[in-house]
């Protein structure tokens, strides 16, 4: 089954400087102050808006102000922000399986952006007043997908790469295309297009997002990221500055203080 992210919270949100939210309907809680959900860098995702919710989003170097009643976020290899108004979106990852499977764009095409899910062929849903309704809209996109799609020809070769990435123990993309039984330029024509982005990014970007779950948990000791082959911690600040676009006390601080709600998932896993 997919995965299914809510936010729904009652907490009070910290402050900061945000790009505009539009005005949506006299139903929408137009009084509710805007509050953000912070999203690492990671596969794509399909984000359905219940009635009466408003969102605009970060995505590396890109503002989108309003963003469509359904779409998706693109893979992303920098920490983004979505900025809501109004009930908490729903949102159903998209892995390089579940593209393969429901698109034939090119995931590399749409990398760090959010753009209409009309875009990848899929419409809006009949029923979109709760968030329930728009879990089980985004659920059936998937699960139709993969009804139709299942056992395409390169799904051995993306679940296997997908289980590379989550091991961590292969960092060079030759050692990777090796075990695969593929020339390396096969694995780098398939993670463009199934992934987003070429394999070295994706090992990495693994990598790096293992550590900082450790990091974090350690109270922020550089010490708990050396078994995940970082030297020291320039080598560990380098990576975060190239996947969340700071280091990683600042990105922790400042989504600790916007969203306390939100933080607290993320530490919990």
């Amino acid at each position: 089954m997919a995965t299914v992210w809510t936010n729904a919270t009652g907490e009070q949100h910290g402050r900061a400087s945000r790009p505009p939210l539009p005005q949506t309907s006299a139903a929408a809680r137009i009084d509710a102050a805007p509050y953000a959900i912070p999203r690492l860098p990671g596969a794509a995702r399909l984000i359905v808006l219940p009635a009466g919710t408003s969102l605009s989003a970060e995505t590396r170097c890109r503002v989108q102000p309003q963003v469509a009643r359904v779409s998706v976020l693109g893979p992303t290899s920098r920490a983004a922000t979505l900025w809501v108004q109004g009930p908490a979106p729903v949102e159903v990852e998209l892995d390089a399986l579940a593209w393969s499977r429901l698109t034939t764009v090119r995931a590399d095409t749409l990398t760090d952006r959010i753009v209409p899910a009309a875009v990848l062929d899929i419409g809006d849903p009949d029923d979109a007043s709760d968030a329930r309704a728009c879990a089980r809209f985004a659920q059936g996109v998937v699960a139709d997908a993969n009804r139709i799609g299942h056992d395409a020809p390169h799904d051995a070769m993306l679940r296997a790469f997908a289980a590379m990435t989550e091991r961590r123990a292969i960092t060079d993309v030759a050692t990777a295309a090796d075990e695969l039984g593929v020339s390396a330029h096969l694995l780098r024509r398939l993670t463009l297009r199934h992934f987003g982005f070429p394999p070295k990014l994706l090992l990495v970007r693994a990598r790096f997002l293992a550590a900082f779950v450790v990091f974090r948990q350690s109270d922020m000791r550089f010490d708990s990221v050396l078994d995940f082959g970082y030297f020291d911690s320039s080598h560990f600040l380098r990576d975060a500055n190239r996947f969340l676009g700071t280091t990683p006390q600042r990105y922790i601080e400042r989504f600790a203080a916007l969203s306390p709600a939100e933080w607290r998932r993320h530490l919990a896993g």
